[in-house]
Order: structure tokens, then C-alpha cells, then sequence
């Protein structure tokens, strides 16, 4: 099932409108699909991690909205542009103190970094709900709830497996990694593969949409 739904990211990939930029040692690759959707993943150069996953839907109605035009979604990364979000997990207004939940992924995991826990490592209790495919963290002094998927996990439709789950806490942060499974791995030497074809511009070239 896993190399079914691969072989169909992939081919989505694939087919779609693609636009290449090398800018400030970062690789800008930015795809629209055939629905209008557009995703952009920047990658560092050197290393071909990736550094930013954000989407934009277009809307319905052809009408300017929040949630389409100006507005991307990040997966990956946050938006050094505008202030943060904050995660609303305990119902509160954004604050130095709120929560923020993000996602930095390593070459050979995926990691989820939840700022401003202040909490020691033994209060931290986390699960997967495999049948909504989720990951479920908590604490034991109640001050803490929240799910949450890794949709790279949820494109290849592959196993959420507690072994290849970690956390660790420092500095007010709790870091949550969990261990790329080979088929990801397999994937994203694919797409990488894919992306050499790719002619990219540099910086001050014209007609480059990335964003």
C-alpha cells in the first residue's frame, strides 16, 4: 500500500507546473498543482535539507479570503515574516508564554519543537492514537493537551510505530522526533532526484514565481 500511495505523490509531483530559485544559499522549488493549489519547499543548498513546507490554497469562489491568495500554510518551518502563531491549545491569547508548536525536520527524522514547556521531562506523556493516526501528548498536571499528525506519514498511508518515537526537553522546549521510516527516506531521495531536471534561476533572474 505504502509504494501505491509513493508512487502517487510522487507522480503528482511530477505533473506538476514547477518553478526553481536559487536564493541566500537556499533552493526555492515552487509547484502548482493541476486544482491551483501551490505548495513551496525551500531546502538548504548544501545539505538538501528541507527547511520550509507551506501551501496555498486557491478559493472556491475566485474571491480574495484567508484562506487562499495571500495566506500560506506552513508544514514545515514558520513565517519569520509575520509574528508567530500561537498554539491555542490552552485557550489563550498569544504571549511570550503561549505555547508554540512547529516543525523542523532532520535528514533523518521528523521533528516537532513545542516552545515555552516549562515543565520537567518526567511530566510530559506521549501516544498514538492509531486509528485516527495521531499523536497524542499531554501532561500529567493537566496544563498541556494536544494531537497532531505528520502528513508525510499520512501521504504514504505508513504506520505510526511508538519505536521510532522520541521526546526530549531543554531550554523551555520540548523536541519530539520521530525516526524516518525507509519508504520516506526512499521518497525524498526520489524527489530530490527529480529536482536536479529542474532548471533553477538565481536571484534577480525574471519570471520566477516563487514566493
Amino acid at each position: 500500500m505504502a509504494d501505491t500511495t509513493k508512487s502517487v505523490w510522487i507522480e503528482k509531483l511530477k505533473s506538476a507546473k514547477k518553478a526553481g530559485l536559487l536564493q541566500n544559499d537556499r533552493k526555492k522549488i515552487h509547484y502548482t498543482f493541476d486544482d491551483q493549489t501551490e505548495m513551496v519547499e525551500e531546502y538548504d543548498a548544501k545539505t538538501n535539507l528541507l527547511l520550509i513546507r507551506k501551501w496555498r490554497q486557491k478559493s472556491n469562489s475566485g474571491l480574495k479570503t484567508l484562506a487562499s491568495s495571500d495566506v500560506w500554510t506552513f508544514e514545515i518551518g514558520q513565517n519569520y515574516e509575520t509574528r508567530p502563531i500561537a498554539d491555542n491549545t490552552l485557550g489563550m491569547t498569544e504571549s511570550t508564554t503561549t505555547p508554540m508548536f512547529s516543525r523542523n525536520d532532520k535528514n533523518d527524522s521528523f521533528e516537532i519543537r513545542i516552545r515555552n514547556l516549562p515543565y520537567s521531562i518526567d511530566i510530559y506523556q506521549l501516544t498514538i492514537d492509531k486509528d485516527k493516526r495521531e499523536f497524542i501528548l499531554r501532561t500529567t498536571n493537566k496544563k498541556y493537551f494536544k494531537r497532531f499528525s505528520i502528513a508525510d506519514l499520512d501521504r504514504l498511508n505508513l504506520p505510526l510505530e511508538e519505536n521510532n518515537l522520541s521526546y526530549s526537553h531543554a531550554n523551555n522546549t520540548l523536541i519530539i522526533s520521530y525516526k524516518k521510516p525507509k519508504a520516506i527516506l526512499d521518497l525524498e531521495k526520489q524527489v530530490h532526484d527529480e529536482l536536479k531536471k529542474l532548471n533553477m534561476k538565481k536571484e534577480g533572474d525574471s519570471d520566477c514565481p516563487v514566493s
